[in-house]
C-alpha cells in the first residue's frame, strides 16, 4: 500500500506540479509583456496624441451653407485681404443629397501670383471642404501687368445643407506655406518708358565725384546729385570710387542686368 501510494504522488502529483510550472512560466511572459506596455504608456499616449493633432490640424468641414449662394459667399471670402484676385465662377453641376449638398463649378480670373498663391492655399488647407483639380496658370507678360497671371481651374465643394456639424473656424488650424518666388515673372520682358523722367545713365555726363555722391548732367542738360543708392531711369547708383573718380550704376533693362561706370574726364 505504501509503495502504491508513493507511486500515485510520484506520477500523479508530480505531473501536475509540472503542468503548474508550466502555467506559471506562460503567465510570467505575459505579466512581463504586460510590464513593458505599462512602461511605455505615456510614451503612447504622446504619440497618439500627437498624431491626432496633425490629423485635427488638416481635417476638413463641411462648408457651412444651407444652399449654393451660401457656398459662393464662403468662396468670396477666402478670395478676399491678402488673397485678393478678380474672378469669376459658373456652376456646371449642382446635387442634393438629405443632409448635404455637393457643387462644382470653374473658376477663372487674374491677379498677382503672390495674392493667387494665397488664394489657393487658403482652399488646400483651410477647413471648408474645397477640392481643386485641373488647374492651368499663365503669366501675363505685359508691362503693366507683370507679377500678375492669369488662371483657371475646377472646384468642387461639399456643403452641410442639414447643420451636421457644430460651427467652426474657417481659419487654418495651422500656418499656411510661406510665399517665396514667383516663378511666373516672366525673365525677360519689355522695358519701361521713363515715364518719371529719371536721370538717364546712358545719355548723362558725370560731372563731380565726392564721397558716395556725384553730379550728373542729364539728358535734358539740368545739374543733378546723386547719393549711394538713388534711383535713375531702369536702376540705381551702386558705388562712388573717389581715387578713380568713378561712379557704377546698376540697371535692370527688362530682366537682364546690367552695370554701367561712368568716370569723370
Amino acid at each position: 500500500m505504501v509503495g502504491a501510494g508513493w507511486s500515485r504522488f510520484y506520477w500523479v502529483e508530480d505531473a501536475e506540479t509540472a503542468s503548474l510550472d508550466t502555467t506559471l512560466s506562460q503567465k510570467t511572459v505575459k505579466l512581463h509583456e504586460y510590464q513593458k506596455v505599462a512602461k511605455n504608456y505615456d510614451n503612447l499616449t504622446n504619440q497618439y496624441q500627437t498624431l491626432k493633432t496633425k490629423v485635427d490640424e488638416g481635417a476638413k468641414q463641411l462648408v457651412k451653407a444651407r444652399n449654393a449662394d451660401q457656398v459662393y459667399s464662403s468662396l468670396i471670402s477666402l478670395g478676399k485681404d491678402s488673397a485678393f484676385t478678380y474672378f469669376n465662377f459658373i456652376t456646371v453641376d449642382s446635387t442634393q443629397y438629405d443632409k448635404f449638398g455637393v457643387l462644382k463649378f470653374d473658376v477663372s480670373g487674374e491677379g498677382y501670383y503672390k495674392n493667387f498663391n494665397q488664394f489657393v492655399n487658403r482652399l488646400e488647407y483651410g477647413r471648408p471642404l474645397f477640392k481643386i483639380r485641373d488647374m492651368s496658370i499663365e503669366p501675363m507678360t505685359k508691362l503693366g501687368n507683370l507679377g500678375k497671371v492669369s488662371y483657371s481651374f475646377k472646384l468642387q465643394s461639399l456643403y452641410d445643407r442639414d447643420s451636421l456639424f457644430q460651427d467652426y473656424s474657417v481659419e487654418p488650424q495651422k500656418a499656411l506655406p510661406l510665399f517665396t518666388y514667383n516663378s511666373f515673372y516672366p525673365l525677360i520682358h519689355d522695358v519701361k518708358e521713363n515715364t518719371g523722367d529719371l536721370l538717364n545713365v546712358e545719355k548723362s555726363k558725370l560731372v563731380s565725384v565726392g564721397e558716395n555722391f556725384i553730379s550728373m548732367r542729364d539728358q535734358n542738360g539740368k545739374i543733378q546729385y546723386l547719393y549711394l543708392g538713388d534711383r535713375v531711369y531702369l536702376g540705381k547708383l551702386l558705388s562712388v570710387d573717389t581715387h578713380k573718380n568713378a561712379a557704377t550704376f546698376e540697371l535692370n533693362r527688362g530682366g537682364i542686368i546690367k552695370y554701367i561706370t561712368r568716370v569723370l574726364k
